[in-house]
């Protein structure tokens, strides 16, 4: 019995050496030339499992992939499992290969060593630097050129979830969908979605989607043959803004992006006013490859102004139609690191239409101009040509046809200590008067503004002495007696200033404070500057800008800035700026002399989460102040934030602001914002905001109440995903007359 035991033991043993050299045999023979630089694990013929095996196997690279040099993925699982010829590699439970930014977890995975293909079955993950996820129950995937298929399968591309029926990663940045949907619902059954044929996603790029249908809780509300969505910003594909307005009656305005390509992309417009008829428009961004890009933007309506309160009641005055628009085109061109070139060409229809249509436009520049600039750094200055135009007959505007301007920034002279700065201007001048007037002023005019300083250091004081003037030649004047005149301005002066600071040795950590050591710096200044009166008086010219109503100036300026200043994490804080300024008009200035206004800035922030604000101007002729403003916002937290202001001024009110907001819970939020004029005993405004979280949109209902205007209630949806995308939807009742509250203008 015992021989017998030892012929088994002799003869397994015989076996498992016979296994194992020729396990050694195959493996040389099949992967010793890329053994050494794959750093491979040697397989073995059916070795037993092993729990919680890690490895690593190499990547082979297809030629023309462009994937790089050949690497090995990391390869984790519960047991992992060699073929006979080591060419195969199978893993069961935990599946998890880490293969660069690309990260994929499975139940069951098949690898082949030849083709770099993964074969994964049960909970398939794949995921790529947490920017893109694809996950279902199987997928065949290729490490070598980064693409694979799912079917079917869910997928993430931030901001989007979508499913589809197969789902196919063409190469690292493309993902392509069949026969799905897209939302920013993470539910499982979203509360809107987009149904496509087709969907192409690049992460962190753009979303192309064909055949598309849009619905909301399951019904159909769009219907679009091709849809592109920019995913490097927040903004939405459609925008849909319905309201009410005194003046336009029902609207709804409609716009809707597009994206030609990369270098063609903007916005189509369509709008409906009950009031006003149908109006639209196209908005298009463009780059060249050459000649820098631009903007195009025009809106077109043909105004029909009904004069019944509703459009389908009968009018009691004839339709007033007429033709409105708006035509601009901006363009920007760098020529080279040095030369820059500007065009802006602006042609509206009527001086209203903007304050109309438009009125954040209108409310930012209420005359947006015509010009051609074009500028060049030099080696000692700056020179600018520029051309201006006005296109628009019912505007008054300066045309400068053209205009050249070399700025020579403050040069050395030598080894003198002396700088010397000069500024000089040539313009061709017309002013021309709006329409129906036509009357012009012209001149030509040159201007040279020239100035000598010589800074130096006296001790712990800084101080700078100037001496300069300026001199202009008028083609023309106001008296024709008086054509081809220069004027002449003198001007001299002084800056004085220094700088004291001491350090305290100051920890503080509670309340909020968080100090270590504390910094003050103190820095007084006063300057002095004379700009003798102008040979020719400002009265005899025609004024175009500023360079033409000098004037004489005498004065004496004191400024003191305090500040206090901390380290935290290695970096300065400031905690608080004070800087408070006069000036002293000598006898010689214009008006009465001594001082005339103080000015206090303060700014102080010595928490994070508190910062206060406060700015003054003090009469010292009628010794009393006329301006006196602050501001102090809190922000508490996630849960409530408050603010409170105040605006001082003693020749029109005083006004004082409050706001409040609390978040009730994770689907409820209060605003409440009030302004009150403490001098007339007035509230003037009253606004609150109720806000839910529909959990990809989020719903403001808002109320306001402003005195001399009436009431407003609007509905304003946003979102989540795309905070620009607003839905807004307003209305106002109760709109009181002009006038009907007499009180308001005492």
């Amino acid at each position: 019995m015992a021989g017998k035991r030892t012929g088994i033991v002799l003869m397994l043993l015989v076996m498992s050496i016979s296994v194992f050299i020729f396990g050694i045999a195959s493996a040389e023979e099949e992967i010793q030339p890329v053994a050494a630089q794959l750093n491979e694990v040697e397989p073995k013929e059916e070795t037993p499992p092993v729990s919680a095996q890690v490895t690593e196997v190499p990547v082979a690279v297809e030629p023309g992939t462009g994937a790089g040099p050949a690497t090995s993925v990391e390869l984790n699982g519960d047991t992992i499992e060699y073929s006979m010829n080591g060419n195969k590699v199978t893993a069961e439970g935990n599946v998890v290969i880490f293969y660069k930014d690309v990260t994929l977890t499975c139940d069951h995975l098949e690898f082949s060593r030849d083709t770099s293909i993964a074969h994964a079955k049960g909970n398939v993950r794949l995921l790529k630097g947490g920017e893109s996820e694809i996950s279902g129950e199987e997928m065949t995937f290729n490490f070598a050129t980064m693409n694979g298929d799912f079917a079917p399968a869910s997928i993430f591309a931030n901001p989007y979830y979508g499913k589809g029926e197969q789902v196919s990663k063409i190469d690292a940045n493309h993902i392509s969908m069949t026969n799905g949907y897209i939302t920013t619902c993470d539910l499982d059954q979203p509360h809107y979605f987009i149904r496509s044929r087709k969907i192409d996603i690049y992460p962190k790029d753009k979303l192309v989607a064909r055949k598309v249908c849009m619905k909301v809780g399951g019904v159909p509300l769009l219907y679009l043959p091709k849809m592109t969505q920019d995913l490097t910003g927040k903004k939405p594909l459609v925008t849909f803004t319905p309201g009410y307005d005194k003046q336009w009656g029902m609207f709804l305005l409609t716009s809707m992006r597009y994206e030609l390509n990369d270098n063609l992309k903007g916005i189509l417009h369509l709008d409906a006013r009950e009031k006003k008829d149908i109006a639209s428009g196209v908005d298009l961004t463009y780059k060249t490859p050459r000649t820098g890009s631009g903007s195009i933007r025009i809106y077109y309506m043909n105004e029909r102004s009904i004069t019944s309160r509703r459009f389908y009641q009968p009018r009691p005055s004839p339709t007033i139609e007429r033709e409105r628009f708006r035509s601009e085109w901006r363009h920007k061109w760098d020529i080279d690191q040095k030369t820059n070139a500007i065009l802006q060409y602006y042609k509206l229809s009527d001086d209203t239409l903007l304050k109309e249509y438009f009125e954040r436009e209108f409310d930012k520049d209420s005359a947006p101009q015509t010009f051609f600039q074009l500028a060049r750094t030099l080696s000692v200055g700056t020179m600018n040509f520029r051309v201006d135009k006005r296109v628009n007959r019912f505007e008054s505007r300066v045309e400068r046809l053209p205009e050249l301007r070399y700025d020579l920034s403050s040069q050395k002279l030598g080894e003198t200590g002396l700088y010397f700065r000069n500024t000089s201007i040539y313009s061709n001048l017309t002013s021309k008067q709006a329409s129906p007037t036509e009357v012009r002023l012209e001149t030509m005019r040159v201007d040279t503004d020239s100035e000598l300083a010589y800074p130096m250091k006296v001790g712990i004081f800084e101080m700078r002495p100037f001496v300069g003037g300026e001199h202009t030649y008028y083609s023309k004047t106001k008296d024709p007696n008086e054509y081809n005149t220069i004027r002449g301005i003198f001007r001299t002066g002084a800056s004085l200033s220094t700088k004291f600071y001491k350090v305290f040795d100051t920890e503080v950590k509670k309340w909020g404070l968080d100090i270590h050591h504390l910094r003050h710096i103190v820095t007084p200044g006063v300057s002095y500057s004379y700009d003798h009166g102008p040979t020719f008086s400002s009265e005899q010219l025609n004024s175009f800008d500023s360079i033409d109503s000098r004037a004489l100036s005498h004065n004496i300026n004191f400024s003191l800035e305090n500040k206090l200043q901390t380290k935290r994490n290695d970096e300065v804080v400031e905690l608080l700026r004070a800087v408070i300024g006069t000036n002293f008009a000598l006898k010689e200035n214009p008006g009465k002399g001594g001082f005339n206004t103080i000015t206090t800035n303060i700014d102080f922030r010595p928490v994070d989460r508190a910062t206060f604000y406060f700015d003054s101007t003090y009469d010292t002729r009628e010794e009393y102040l006329t301006t006196a403003n602050f501001d102090l916002y809190i922000n508490a937290g996630p849960k409530w934030t408050a603010g409170i202001g105040k605006r001082w001024n003693r020749a029109v009110d005083d006004q004082v602001t409050a706001e409040l907001s609390y978040k009730i819970n994770p689907k409820w939020a209060i605003r409440t914002y009030n302004r009150f004029d403490a001098k007339s005993g007035v509230h003037k405004e009253q606004e609150f905001t109720l806000r839910r979280d529909l959990h990809e949109w989020t719903m403001d209902i808002n109320f306001n109440e402003t005195r001399t205007k009436g009431s407003e209630i609007w509905i304003v949806f946003t979102l989540k995903a795309f905070p620009d995308f607003i839905v807004d939807m307003g209305t106002s009742f109760n709109k009181r007359k002009a006038g009907s509250q007499s009180s308001e203008g005492k």
